[in-house]
């Protein structure tokens, strides 16, 4: 055992860097590729059923599968995407929509093609606009006060289970994320826009609760080995 002056001391600074860390690591892993400002007309924008949007040059779609190559890939390697998953593929060289989307309740579209656009549109409005800030320092708080308190495996559980209640509360739509107002009028747009905003919201509630019980451990062992 080493004696109590070798124990590695954690300077206030190294525990800064540290959440600065933890705390940049969910923004990397939830951001969205952004879609050039101008696309060259050789590129298509691909929609899919998730809201989620590819700028690709699509290279055959005559099968079950899009055959694609990605925007400025070096090697230009081919890759193949199902098109079940997409909604539509606008052409750039001629401007045209081609809507994949089946209207067939025998594979879970249960939507019209205008309904499954407006929830793409939910999706996508939540998905820009809906960021649960006040969650996210709730988590925050409960995850440090947990670690700093408890200091052992019994911190996990205050976390996990605000997490967990965060999965029910109902969802607001908040009007400065709605690109078009009108659609707030629309069921399918209001669910697409629940769907997305309450995965954020627990994602978040997971995330900055683990962020802070990490904070807060360190925080505890600090404090014990600097009485």
């Amino acid at each position: 055992m080493k004696p109590k002056d070798s124990i590695p001391y954690l300077c206030p600074m190294r525990i800064a860097r540290l959440i600065f860390f933890l705390w940049l690591t969910p923004l990397c892993g939830d951001s969205q590729s952004t879609i050039p400002d101008v696309i060259p007309a050789i590129f298509d924008t691909i929609l899919f059923n998730n809201g989620k949007v590819m700028v690709a040059q699509v290279v055959d779609s005559s099968a079950g599968t899009i055959t694609i190559t990605k925007l400025n890939s070096r090697k230009h390697k081919k890759i193949e995407i199902d098109k079940e998953e997409v909604f539509s593929i606008r052409y750039g060289k001629t401007g045209k929509e081609e809507v994949l989307y089946v209207y067939d309740t025998l594979i879970g579209h249960d939507y019209t093609v205008e309904e499954a656009r407006k929830f793409i549109a939910g999706e996508q409005d939540a998905q820009r606009g809906y960021h649960a800030v006040g969650v996210s320092a709730a988590a925050f708080t409960i995850g440090f006060a947990s670690g700093v308190v408890f200091g052992s495996a019994i911190s996990l559980a205050p976390p996990f289970l605000f997490a967990g209640i965060m999965t029910y509360p109902t969802v607001r739509v908040r009007h400065k994320s709605v690109h078009d107002i009108k659609n707030t009028g629309s069921d399918s747009y209001l669910e697409g826009y629940d769907i997305t905003a309450r995965r954020k919201r627990t994602l978040h509630s997971f995330v900055w609760s683990g962020i802070g019980l990490a904070a807060g451990l360190v925080a505890h062992f600090v404090l014990l080995n600097n009485p």
